[in-house]
């Protein structure tokens, strides 16, 4: 079961890299945030076929996935810069798009990811930037939070000076801030999501 669901896993992936390449442009530029598997093979294959971008990478803290995020595009020869997550919104004007991974998306169309998303999702929807989300469909979800204190959320412990915060690992970004989802079922609305989970679930 566990090599089915590796084979399921990298078909979805080559999938969705194949359907979301075409949104790359040459010389566009992309701002991402977190490590998501999904996205960076997505953006490696773009790379491979010969197509020219640039990657803006949010620290995504807490946590190294923008570190990691980094090293993986470097490596992949993909020009590439980090930024603190309170440049987003300084850099989002010279970005063409927002493209991000999911942990689950939600019936609504909207999904949970990395913390510091939604925030990423509200600040392009007001400079007018797409957001693009690339999901393997086995990350559909039945649930429909309509709040960040609807999910049930893992946390971090981070020292600042002589204080200890405890620091949310995921939020919830609503299908109003997503202009399309890249899945192996096919380029999703929101809208579109409901009616999938429908057909899986029957």
């Amino acid at each position: 079961r566990g090599n089915r669901f590796a084979e399921i896993s990298l078909a979805a992936k080559a999938k969705i890299a194949e359907l979301g390449e075409r949104f790359l442009h040459g010389g566009c530029v992309v701002m991402v945030l977190g490590c998501s598997s999904v996205m960076l093979n997505l953006l490696e294959t773009a790379a491979s076929k010969g197509k020219f971008f640039t990657v803006i990478v949010a620290e995504s803290k807490p946590g190294t996935e923008g570190l990691r995020m980094y090293k993986a595009l470097e490596r992949a020869n993909i020009q590439v810069t980090m930024i603190l997550d309170a440049q987003v919104a300084h850099k989002l004007e010279e970005v063409d798009m927002v493209l991000t991974g999911a942990e689950a998306v939600v019936e609504s169309g909207g999904i949970i990811n990395k913390v510091g998303t939604y925030q990423m999702t509200l600040l392009a929807g007001v400079k007018g930037k797409p957001v693009y989300v690339a999901a393997e469909s086995y990350k559909f979800a039945r649930l429909y939070p309509l709040h960040q204190r609807d999910l049930s959320m893992a946390t971090e412990k981070v020292e600042i000076g002589s204080s200890e915060l405890v620091v949310p690992l995921n939020d919830y970004t609503p299908p109003d801030n997503i202009t399309l989802l890249i899945t192996d079922l096919g380029v999703l609305t929101p809208a579109a999501v409901s009616d999938q989970l429908i057909q899986l679930y029957q």
